[in-house]
Parts: C-alpha cells; structure tokens; sequence
C-alpha cells in the first residue's frame, strides 16, 4: 500500500478527508512492489533482504484528475522506471555518441501508449537494435549525484517525500572528452538509482560520489519523455530547463555501478571483466585511497521541508 495517506497526514492535516475520500476505493487494490516471477535482483548480493519501499507498488501512483489514457501512460512509464529483471545475460555497451543520436531520431510523446515503439529503437552499427528495457553499460566521469524531488517525490515513487524514498539523479559525463568533469551539464546523459531495493552504501554516493575515476554504469535503458533534453551546451541559458541532459534516454534503474582503479579513463576498458580494473563502488568506497567529494549534499536540505503535492491514486500496472 502506497503511504501518500500517511504523508499527507502528517503535514496537512486539512487535507486529509479530502484525499481519502479521492483515493481510499483504490488502495486496496495496490498490493505493493514485487519483482516479476523469475526475476533475480541484479544487485542483490548487497541488496537488504526485504525492499523497505516495498509499499510503493511498481507502477507508482497517478494524478487524481488523470484521464484514462493519462493514467494508462503514466503506468506504463513508471513499470518502465521500475523494470529490474532486464536481460543481463545480454549487455550492450553504449557511449555519448549513441545516446545523442538516439535522442536525434524522433519519437512522438504522445503516442507512446503502452510504449512498445520504444522497444528495439536504434540500430547499431553492428545491426543489433537497442531500446527501452535493454540492459546498457556506459563508461563516464561523474558530475555529481543528488537525490530528486525529495520534498514532494515523483509518482513513480508514490509521491512520498523523503530521502529513502526517492531517486538518486547521476549526470554522466563523456570521458573522452579533455574536459572531464569541468564540461557543463547540458552535455551530460542519466543515470537514477531507484529507492527499492537501494543498498545503503549506494544510498552515500551524493555524499561520496568519485571524482578522480571515472565509473561503468550498468542498468536499464529508459526513454524519459516526462523531460527535455538541452537545446545547447550552456545550463544557464534559460532556454534548457532542468534537469539538464543532452539525451533523454537514460539509464534507469542502475543495476551496477562499478569504479576505475585507474585515474586515467583511457586505462579504463569499458570491456574489461578484470577485477584490477573495474571495483564495484561499495568496495571501491571502502579503500583508503578513494578519493570522493559530497557533491550532492545540499540536496537533502530539501527532505527536511516535505510538501503535500497534488491529490494522487495507486496506479494500476497493466498486465502487457
């Protein structure tokens, strides 16, 4: 069961009748997050044992004055954000380059219903197509990791404000790009670690994010057409809207996120299946030479002053 009723409780108490008079029909029909049947955690060996967000269900929740195809999209989207049984058995390594052209070809948002034109999108050179729910690895610098819309949550998340409860946003940086980490985030693609499931050394990246190795990201390939992608190169032209990205296809969720033993990112095989090159963060942060910085850390001021959102209801995932 979705805890919006109990949020919105605590901090507004007057609206309290009004929401559950919106909502309550629908709640009993949320039975909570859960994998798909066959389905191992890709990270599950430092995964807790029980997902603590485990009563936000996998299609989140919808606006209370939704429309029917509104809320069919809307479900669609955040089963989408939530899928963590993609094929691992089947990776595609990516880089900017693809990203970006992908972003290039068109895509109709408003016809993306169940979302099945998403799937097998861009052709690769090699002739193999990738799409929404492919398993991806991309090699990048780390510009800074924060946790989003943590007063009031996203949908996908039920709403529910709150640091555990929300994403960790990663802009990723190309890393064969001179600047490094100075190149402006307008240039950056996505990564989002998911509150479900997030293990608790993941849960420390925006307050000890890598800033001298860049890292292989691992996860979901996800079309976030809730966004824009910039126009240009300059975050502070008022013509980009936050969050600033050069691609809206992204990687979420992570499945793993793994750290360069090498400072050099062009030591750094995206390839490689060697544990001298490649560490997994949750190891890698524990050495005492890693070098990390609280790049997000102002970010969670925000998730001492929650506010109550618009009115919402479970979403209910569609079988297909």
């Amino acid at each position: 069961m979705c805890s919006v009723p109990f949020q919105i409780s605590r901090f507004f108490v007057p609206v309290l009748v009004l929401v559950l008079g919106i909502v309550s029909p629908t709640l009993a029909q949320d039975d909570g997050f859960k994998l798909d049947a066959g389905c191992t955690l890709p990270f599950a060996d430092i995964a807790p044992a029980q997902d603590p967000f485990q009563a936000c269900g996998n299609c989140g929740v919808v606006s209370a004055t939704a429309k029917p195809a509104q809320v069919r999209a809307k479900a669609f989207e955040s089963k989408a954000k939530n899928n963590f049984c993609g094929d691992t058995s089947a990776v595609t390594v990516v880089d900017f380059s693809i990203l970006r052209e992908m972003q290039a070809q068109p895509v109709n948002k408003s016809q993306l219903g169940d979302r099945h034109v998403l799937h097998g999108f861009f052709k690769l050179p090699s002739g193999n197509s990738i799409g929404e729910g492919d398993v991806v690895q991309l090699k990048a610098w780390v510009l800074n990791a924060h946790v989003s819309d943590c007063p009031t949550g996203e949908n996908v998340n039920c709403s529910t404000p709150g640091f555990a409860s929300n994403d960790l946003h990663i802009p990723l940086l190309d890393p064969t790009v001179p600047e490094g980490r100075s190149q402006d985030e307008c240039t950056s693609v996505t990564a989002e670690m998911s509150p479900h499931f997030r293990p608790a050394t993941w849960s420390d990246l925006d307050i000890k994010t890598p800033v001298q190795n860049v890292v292989r990201v691992t996860g979901s390939l996800f079309f976030d057409n809730s966004h824009q992608p910039c126009v240009n190169t300059d975050h502070t032209d008022k013509v980009n809207r936050a969050p600033f990205r050069s691609s809206i296809w992204e990687i979420h969720p992570v499945y793993h996120f793994e750290v360069c033993t090498n400072t050099d990112p062009a030591q750094c095989d995206v390839n490689s299946d060697s544990p001298d090159v490649w560490i997994p963060y949750d190891k890698w942060v524990a050495l005492p030479d890693s070098v990390t910085l609280p790049t997000g850390k102002q970010f969670r001021t925000g998730c001492n002053h929650p506010k109550v959102g618009n009115p919402t209801v479970p979403a209910q995932c569609p079988a297909h």
